[in-house]
């Protein structure tokens, strides 16, 4: 550790002790945004400047060392030509999406997919995020079949009660997958009570859903591609859940998604799914947090 490059204000003994704060936090996958946002007194040095040191070579720390930084940009829509519009998107396209929207501006959106593990075929995530706070459920599933997610909403439905899940859920937008393309029974219970409506991107355009798309990487520094999810219970996943929201976003102004979910519902629904934010320096989004 030098303080010999050009535009380094700091001590020897001032850079050790930055070192100590942000070498064992970064081992556990934290972001420098996250480090910054809980240690910026102990600093004493902003995000950018940090930057600026590591890019100098000033810490041990190299920027191969840190979380990509994943930019997403809004893509320019592409027309997609079908032969035929299926039965399970009449009603429930982008464009009926945002008609819907614009005329029920108030009601939160929640986004939807899944995450695969290894090649083989074995347990599945179902992703859900509520764009208003960022906030991500993680559900496991034995597969990814419709009646897993079909089997996923009737127990979370059966947990809440239908009038919660109506307001917690009351719009997703998903993809085109295979898994997803029983919406009748996903907006209904087995009784045939409404409890959600169902849009889905257009084909080939996940970008139409960024938040759950961004926040896919967040999982993938847990569990790497071609990482099996086999041998992962629900307890991992809940810890893997309590992990991911427990990150300080920079666009959610330094707050975490569990700090957002402050309302009566939001609460009621974390408590009853029994998840609980992590200690920012206990935050640790890499293979280490299911290490047994």
């Amino acid at each position: 550790m030098r303080n010999a490059h050009s535009g380094v204000r700091k001590t020897p003994s001032e850079l050790r002790a930055i070192a100590d704060i942000i070498e064992p936090l970064i081992a556990k996958g934290q972001s420098l945004n996250h480090i910054c946002a809980t240690h910026l007194d102990e600093l004493g040095i902003s995000e950018r400047t940090l930057y600026n040191y590591i890019d100098q070579g000033v810490f041990k720390v190299r920027n191969i060392d840190l979380p990509k930084k994943v930019v997403y940009r809004q893509r320019r829509p592409k027309k997609v030509l079908t032969k035929l519009e299926y039965q399970y998107r009449q009603g429930r396209t982008y464009e009926d999406f945002k008609s819907f929207m614009e005329a029920n501006p108030d009601l939160p959106v929640v986004e939807m997919d899944t995450v695969k593990g290894g090649r083989n075929k074995g347990k599945v995530f179902l992703t859900m995020i509520f764009r208003r706070t960022s906030f991500m459920l993680i559900f496991l599933m034995n597969d990814g079949t419709q009646d897993s997610v079909i089997q996923i909403f009737d127990s979370l439905t059966e947990i809440l009660g239908v009038s919660l899940f109506k307001r917690l859920f009351p719009v997703i937008l998903t993809d085109n997958g295979v898994e997803f393309k029983n919406p009748q029974a996903l907006e209904h219970t087995r009784t045939g009570l409404s409890r959600t409506r169902v849009f889905f991107c257009d084909p080939q355009a996940s970008w139409q859903k960024p938040q759950v798309e961004n926040n896919h990487r967040l999982i993938r520094r847990i569990l790497p591609k071609g990482v099996s999810f086999s041998p992962l219970t629900v307890a991992d996943v809940t810890l893997i859940c309590c992990h991911i929201n427990s990150v300080l976003r920079e666009n959610l102004d330094n707050k975490t998604p569990f700090d957002l979910m402050d309302s009566k519902d939001g609460k009621k629904l974390l408590s009853l799914l029994q998840l609980s934010p992590i200690p920012p320096d206990e935050v640790t989004l890499s293979p280490k947090l299911l290490k047994r």
